[in-house]
């Protein structure tokens, strides 16, 4: 008679429970640990072999989780020659899974784990805009449709799990993870991150949720530093991401490094049990991002590794996170068990979690995949997307009217550190990329050119952080010569150097990494910044080239807001890009050329300065009293954002909770154009921020052509969440403001009465 638990029939919670009776604490210890896969293989050529010690440890201690089997980027040393390329991704992850059942008892099959939080992490897979340009976009079907495509792709290669969406808010520019997140805004990261998910798993793949909670507020900006944030805020802005993806029922969230008001986010029961399994009614496996369950040692909240295990597990963190090396996986677990620091209970609750998302997702009726990521990966309709999604990211912040460049130029110079320069295209958690599957600025301005019979020049005049100043002679000669400058300044947040190939055959090449402290890295994890000023000698030749008289058309390229008062202020025009993704530079030169109007919207404040941080929209004043010395206002709001038309909006109304408002496009070009809802609690029990975005539709209009665009008010909407993570609703008057740009919108009122809010406390998680 087969076993209990091999019995498909039966329902993944009795198949755990049957399992886990059968096995040692040592195998139920071992599913809690996730391994390295970057680490474990060598690759010659066609063949690709495990690593011995690997497949020894494997034979005492079997992972549950596979991580990074195909990731590839200068962190792991992984590139074209030694990493694993589309061909040979089904392969490589099916070796791993002959280990695993090969070598488990129960015939347990490996998960497997990838980053992706704009796109997998592997080679040859489809890159889209970094998270703060797919914000920008303000399209959630948009998101969902990106998410399918990244759930196709792993579902070819047998990736059961991605870490994404990240749901982080970015408050802080200083922080160096700011390019990962949507939006400063709690409800537009909501929608996106929910719309993202739905995509994700209409391929059967499994988002992991992350990161809980509220590392966008780190002090100082520091990342993995302490968040000062008291429970008001945190329920009702860092949690709402969670909240709305948690209703899709994902089986992951990733806890991370940093602590809340003194509640360590991997070790507090608060936390991870009270607030995410109870409130939030979270019922899958908490992830421990790398390295913070030893964290709880280091910062003293544990007097040793053992502890810091037996406090996270305890505390609802189920995983241990990969190590550096093969001993230490699940070294402090067994420890902590072996000083009675946890019953075998605790062991069971956390494995049988695991154990149920493996049931649930097929893995022990098919352990292998079959499917043909080569096909897949970064296929035409899967890079038509990453296209979309880069015209739909950019943000016109400023148009004298020289955009959309006239035909009857006959020359540019296209100037600038990030004109050319193809991985600083991609953003932080990106593989090495084949040169044709990029698309610079230079690149699409130059094939544009060509058509209508534009010169271009190009110099790239300085580099991103580099005091080298030898390149300006070259780049002020061009100016002199040429119609128009474009500039594209920015930012970096790879180590990687530029897209590299054999010259003598052709082939891909990894480029090459270059050191932290000589690289032009200035953003991504771990790259916190105490200024947000362009780096090295960027303004410098910025000014210089405004000393030429000529018109300079500035397109930063950039992970974080940088300051840009004074570009913004000295260009003619300026169109701003937030890591486009591989076809950005297409992207960007079509809409320059005015192939389609930009339609983008801020999806997170532009600072004046750094002293004034923070500075966004969820503030409880907009209008913040100016400095001494500076205004007291963004130099740009959240939801801003410039046309190459003009529309018109009429007949604001609210007919019971719907709410609708009419918009013409009364310019001469079809566009996009995104609408946004606010409301505004004119009479609360505690104090809200000023405008709470509660809606937001991205639509096209023809000249001419009229659209009504409606929104509901829900009760959520309208409610808030107390210190407790109870949802009340109360009654009293609401402002209700819809249009276009955020400073020109019109209002009406909306009364929620005594009678609308009876019964209705606490009927949401």
């Amino acid at each position: 008679m087969s076993e209990l638990y091999l019995d498909p029939s039966v329902s993944p919670q009795r198949r755990s429970e049957d399992l886990l009776r059968k096995m040692s604490v040592e195998e139920k210890i071992g599913q809690l640990c996730k391994g390295r896969g970057f680490e474990y293989y060598s690759r010659s050529g066609n063949t690709i072999v495990l690593n011995q010690d690997f497949v020894e440890w494997m034979r005492r201690r079997l992972f549950g989780t596979i991580y990074g089997v195909l990731r590839a980027d200068w962190w792991t040393r992984r590139g074209f020659e030694n990493g694993i390329p589309a061909g040979m991704a089904r392969e490589a992850r099916n070796h791993f899974q002959k280990l695993a059942l090969e070598n488990s008892r129960w015939k347990i099959p490996f998960l497997f784990v990838e980053e992706a939080p704009h796109g997998i992490m592997a080679l040859d897979t489809t890159v889209f805009p970094a998270s703060l340009g797919m914000g920008a976009t303000f399209d959630f079907p948009l998101l969902e449709e990106i998410g399918s495509v990244m759930g196709r792709e792993s579902a070819a290669a047998g990736i059961h799990s991605l870490y994404a969406p990240i749901l982080d808010l970015a408050v802080d520019p200083r922080w160096s993870r700011v390019e990962e997140c949507f939006s400063e805004n709690p409800f537009l990261v909501s929608e996106l991150a929910g719309a993202m998910v739905k995509g994700m798993r209409s391929f059967n793949v499994e988002p992991t949720l992350k990161h809980f909670v509220g590392g966008g507020r780190s002090e100082g900006g520091h990342n993995q530093e302490s968040v000062q944030e008291g429970f008001l805020l945190l329920n009702n802005q860092d949690l709402r991401p969670f909240r709305t993806c948690i209703r899709e029922n994902p089986a992951f969230v990733m806890c991370t490094y940093h602590d809340v008001d003194g509640e360590p986010c991997t070790g507090s029961s608060l936390l991870l049990n009270r607030m995410l399994r109870g409130k939030l009614h979270f019922k899958g496996f908490v992830a421990a991002d790398a390295g913070a369950i030893e964290m709880l040692h280091y910062r003293r909240l544990a007097k040793d590794k053992p502890h810091a295990a037996a406090r996270a597990l305890l505390a609802g963190c189920d995983g241990d996170s990969g190590h550096s090396t093969l001993e230490e996986c699940g070294k402090y677990l067994m420890e902590a068990w072996e000083s009675g620091l946890m019953r075998e209970s605790d062991l069971d609750r956390a494995a049988g979690r695991l154990l149920e998302i493996k049931f649930a997702l097929g893995l022990f009726e098919h352990p292998y995949t079959d499917g043909k990521p080569e096909t897949v990966f970064a296929s035409a309709p899967h890079r038509e997307v990453a296209l979309r999604t880069g015209r739909e990211s950019l943000v016109l912040l400023k148009n004298d009217g020289i955009l959309p460049l006239s035909r009857s130029i006959r020359s540019l110079a296209v100037i600038g550190p990030n004109a050319d320069q193809g991985m600083n295209m991609l953003g932080d958690y990106t593989a090495p990329q084949r040169k044709e599957n990029l698309c610079t600025v230079l690149e699409g301005i130059r094939h544009l050119a060509e058509e209508y019979g534009i010169q271009v020049f190009h110099a790239p005049g300085c580099g991103i952080r580099k005091m080298d100043r030898s390149g300006f002679s070259e780049a002020l000669n061009i100016a002199g010569k040429a119609d128009l400058i474009v500039w594209v300044p920015g930012g970096c947040s790879t180590r990687f150097g530029n897209v590299q190939t054999d010259p003598v055959t052709g082939a891909a090449l990894t480029p090459s990494v270059t050191e932290s402290d000589t690289s032009e890295k200035e953003s991504g994890e771990g790259t916190d910044r105490a200024t947000l000023d362009f780096s090295g000698v960027q303004m410098e030749l910025f000014r210089l080239l405004t000393g030429t008289g000529k018109k300079i058309i500035t397109v930063p390229i950039m992970g974080r807001p940088l300051l840009l008062g004074e570009m913004l202020e000295q260009s003619a025009a300026l169109l701003c890009g937030w890591y486009p993704g591989m076809l950005g530079g297409q992207a960007i030169a079509e809409a320059l050329f005015g192939c389609f109007s930009p339609a983008g919207r801020l999806p997170i404040s532009l600072p004046r300065s750094v002293g004034q941080l923070p500075v966004h929209g969820n503030a409880v004043n907009r209008t913040r009293r100016n400095y001494l010395d500076s205004p007291g206002s963004a130099l740009l709001p959240f939801g801003f954002g410039l046309s190459y038309t003009t529309f018109e909006y009429r007949n604001l109304n609210v007919d019971g909770r719907t709410v609708s408002i009419l918009c013409r496009n009364t310019g001469g070009m079809a566009s996009d154009e995104v609408v946004l809802f606010y409301l505004q609690a004119e009479e609360s029990s505690v104090i809200r921020p000023e405008r709470e975005l509660f809606a937001f539709r991205r639509i096209h209009l023809a000249p001419g052509e009229e659209q009504q665009i409606k929104a509901e008010l829900t009760d959520e909407l309208l409610g808030l969440y107390d210190r407790n993570g109870d949802f009340r609703l109360e009654p009293g008057r609401f402002r209700i403001f819809a249009g276009g740009n955020p400073d020109e919108l019109p209002s009406v009122t909306f009364e929620l009465t005594e009678q609308e809010t009876s019964g209705r406390d606490a009927i949401l998680p």
